[in-house]
């Protein structure tokens, strides 16, 4: 299998895309398409495989400094594993441009095929890059002899076991062009306004949906999911509003506010000086609940796994400053998880100060599971123990 370098796809493609297939990535006018596209090019590259780009949309040098400003460098790779064929400059160039790299005629496809695969299979290659097959279909006095063309090499790629990443702007082309050209490709990715869609794939996908948000970075395409999941993606994130606010840039009803440890506890304090123990914790445990509504949902969609799926909102709690959670044992019928230094912290309070913890992972595992859990903090540092512990266990 050969990863994507975007690690929820690969794992919703069950590790991968399979050796000798045609993946088309198709995107919309931003081209965040080919950003993801040369991704699993430079994935494709670090783990050994020789490639092959054509390029069409513009001159070679242009398109290693945009890839760059994306945190794609295949400059180490150039000469050595990495070759760009050079079909831009004799399309729009004022003089003839000729070189052992260089396309002499593009829009002659008869040529400019037989130079690609006689090139494929000359150097060895294991995978054809297409950026993109939009620029020359724009061109073309007969798009339909164009699209041919494109079946006709992307089979042929096939057949000597080799891949092929293709680049398309879906706009350009009519709905029955659009669907003719795509025939030949295996895994077909769509990559348009902030959304990842797998749109097919050879093999049963491992979710239900396969839609995934994503975010334009110097880094590449990023998954949002992941972006949340450490504490410089989740600062990133961060976005000064008007009259004092921040926000989470991609979540606009998101707001964040800065709260110190000794008010939270206070307000926990208060709760329960105003209900006392058992009325005040199950008001924490039902406001944890409430907190956590839709967050089992969203997971389901990306994981079947419920341990990968806890782990994620752990790394997700680490992140935004609520502590340290260690899963210690999973059953059917039983969780338990481990809490270090949860916000907020303390010592010498006699009732446990994280009901809203154990009310946040019963609603976690309900959603994820479509089971009814119940949660309870065992266990709590406030109380002068070594760790929180909370037990979730499955309502029969």
């Amino acid at each position: 299998m050969l990863s994507l370098g975007v690690r929820q796809l690969d794992e919703v493609l069950g590790g991968g895309v399979e050796e000798g297939s045609s993946i088309a990535f198709v995107g919309s006018i931003e081209y965040d398409n080919i950003i993801l596209m040369h991704q699993a090019v430079m994935e494709a590259l670090k783990a050994g495989k020789k490639v092959l780009i054509v390029d069409f949309r513009q001159p070679p040098p242009t398109l290693l400094k945009e890839l760059k400003n994306h945190g794609i460098d295949y400059r180490p790779f150039l000469n050595d594993s990495l070759t760009i064929l050079d079909g831009y400059s004799n399309l729009y160039g004022q003089t003839v441009q000729s070189g052992e790299n260089i396309l002499p005629n593009p829009l002659d496809l008869g040529i400019t095929t037989a130079i690609i695969k006689e090139k494929l299979q000359k150097g060895n290659y294991d995978i054809l890059v297409i950026d993109d097959l939009t620029s020359q279909y724009t061109l073309q006095s007969n798009p339909k002899s164009y699209i041919k063309a494109i079946v006709r090499l992307t089979n042929s790629v096939k057949s000597l076991g080799k891949f092929t990443f293709v680049a398309l702007y879906a706009d350009v082309f009519d709905k029955s062009s659009l669907a003719t050209i795509l025939i030949p490709f295996d895994y077909v990715i769509e990559v348009s306004r902030e959304v990842v869609e797998i749109k097919r794939s050879p093999k049963p996908l491992r979710v239900i949906e396969p839609r995934f948000s994503y975010i334009r970075t110097n880094r590449g395409i990023r998954l949002k999911k992941e972006l949340y999941q450490s504490l410089e993606g989740l600062k990133a994130q961060l976005q000064a509003g008007k009259n004092g606010t921040i926000w989470i840039k991609d979540l606009k009803t998101h707001r964040i506010q800065i709260r110190e440890e000794e008010t939270e506890r206070s307000l926990i304090e208060t709760v329960y000086d105003f209900l006392e123990f058992e009325k005040g914790k199950e008001l924490l445990y039902v406001w944890g609940k409430k907190q956590f509504i839709g967050y089992g949902e969203y997971s389901k969609r990306h994981s079947t796994d419920i341990k990968e799926a806890l782990e994620d909102l752990f790394k997700f709690t680490m992140a935004s400053g609520g502590g340290k959670l260690e899963l210690v044992e999973l059953s059917d019928s039983v969780v338990i998880i481990r809490g270090i230094d949860l916000f907020p912290s303390g010592r010498g309070y006699p009732y446990p100060l994280h009901p809203n913890y154990a009310g946040a992972l019963a609603q976690f595992l309900t959603e994820f599971t479509g089971e009814r859990w119940e949660g309870e903090e065992t266990k709590c540092e406030a109380m002068g123990t070594e760790h929180c512990e909370f037990v979730i266990r499955k309502v029969e």
